[in-house]
């Protein structure tokens, strides 16, 4: 009767990020495990919202499942994040302010962010300026991306924020000044 009981749990479902009211047709689930590169998980994204539907990203553990709305654009935007309001994911770390960010104070660390209202220098000017951005070159794996997806959902969760978890996905780019002719033309490189 026990065995029986536990097969019938249902997960925990819980969602993150903008999922706009009565849009589950137009929701299209990504699993990051399908992706050999961040390329083509990029792609995917981007072939999502450039025909008007919205990516759903879809982790499934053992308890819940966590569906992720990632802020995603047909075209790239020509801005760049303030330092401050960011946490840059890495193949191999979480960066906030230049400094690699332990799982173990993601959560402290998210808190202060939320809570500063532009207070002090080092964290964000409000709260709905926090941003995550996963930066990965584009022909490296997807490795990492979803053991990063759990912990920042965690600690968001652990938290208790009131304002949306913004996360975006974008391809990592070494920008190069160079000068020809007089004028500024950026090179990137791997």
């Amino acid at each position: 009767m026990l065995l029986a009981s536990c097969g019938n749990q249902k997960k925990e479902i819980k969602e993150y990020g903008f999922k706009q009211k009565d849009t589950d047709s137009l929701n299209v689930s990504v699993r990051i495990s399908k992706f050999d590169n961040y390329e083509n998980f990029l792609d995917r994204l981007k072939e999502i919202v450039c025909y008007d539907s919205i990516p759903k990203i879809v982790l499934e553990t053992e308890n819940n499942i966590r569906n992720i709305y990632p802020i995603e654009y047909c075209e790239i935007p020509m801005f760049h994040p303030r330092f401050r309001n960011t946490f840059f994911i890495q193949r191999d770390s979480i960066i906030k302010n230049e400094r690699k960010v332990e799982f173990s104070e993601l959560s402290a660390l998210m808190k202060q962010n939320y809570e500063n209202m532009g207070k002090k220098a080092d964290f964000a000017d409000s709260p709905e300026e926090v941003l995550f951005i996963f930066e990965y070159y584009e022909n490296n794996g997807v490795d990492g991306i979803e053991k990063y997806l759990e912990a920042i959902t965690e600690s968001y969760d652990y938290i208790q924020a009131k304002e949306e978890l913004k996360i975006a996905f974008w391809p990592k780019i070494d920008v190069i000044p160079e000068f020809e002719n007089g004028e500024l033309r950026y090179n990137t490189s791997d």
